[in-house]
């Protein structure tokens, strides 16, 4: 469940207390779980607070935004939304707008009521719902598992199978446990790659062998930790 504004505002000034006292973003994220569980803001967002208070913010409350509320924000559209999602998981943010008609922050607005976000060009939910428990029980019975990447479960494979009679098991929905690189090490890897251009593919190879020995000791334990995190929220 997403953090309300008060909560957030709440957690903001913890992150600005704690960012004073030296303590590193895993930290204060650690800290806050503890206090607000699955209201706690991702760490992601933890680490640009950090950021922006250690670079002179002192305004803790969103600052007021110009235009109209959303109106395409209902619960039909949230529904409709849901179920696109759902049939492509790799449908693009500017289809979405034009499939709704509207402006890409109002489209933020419905992903956010509805716990999405995107992880390596796919949308994923943020917190497993009822049936995602249920459905990854019921797959976990099985001895044989598929990856569910969207080549495996495209129409086209499923249909090219099927001519062969051949029965797919059922995919558990896409999570940390899973996918851990996707989830911890790409982020942080394209974000110190940023605003670089590589003339081939060993450019890129040379940079990223470059980066990996500048990761933190501490980075492969922060990885196990938020994948723990995530697994109790599974």
């Amino acid at each position: 469940m997403a953090p309300d504004k008060e909560v957030r505002t709440k957690q903001r000034c913890v992150i600005e207390f704690l960012t004073a006292e030296q303590i590193a973003p895993t930290d204060i994220h650690r800290c806050l779980l503890k206090v607000y569980g699955d209201d706690t803001m991702e760490v992601s967002t933890v680490r640009r607070w950090v950021v922006r208070f250690n670079t002179g913010e002192i305004e803790v409350r969103n600052k007021p935004r110009p235009g109209c509320p959303c109106s395409a924000d209902t619960p039909h559209n949230e529904q409709h939304l849901d179920q696109l999602i759902h049939t492509d998981q790799q449908i693009m943010t500017r289809k979405l707008c034009a499939q709704f008609n509207i402006r890409c922050n109002a489209l933020e607005t419905m992903l956010g009521k509805l716990d999405y976000r995107k992880v390596c060009s796919r949308w994923v939910p943020r917190m497993l719902t009822q049936d995602h428990k249920t459905h990854r029980m019921e797959v976990y019975t099985f001895s044989l598992q598929y990856d569910n990447d969207r080549p495996h479960t495209s129409l086209a494979t499923t249909a090219h199978i099927a001519k062969f009679g051949r029965t797919v098991l059922p995919y558990p929905p896409y999570s940390p446990d899973l996918a851990p690189l996707d989830f911890h090490l790409f982020g942080p890897m394209k974000y110190g790659l940023r605003g670089q251009h590589f003339p081939d593919n060993n450019a890129v190879i040379a940079a990223v062998r470059k980066w990996l020995p500048l990761l933190a000791q501490t980075f492969a334990g922060a990885a196990y930790r938020l994948l723990f995190i995530a697994g109790k929220g599974a």
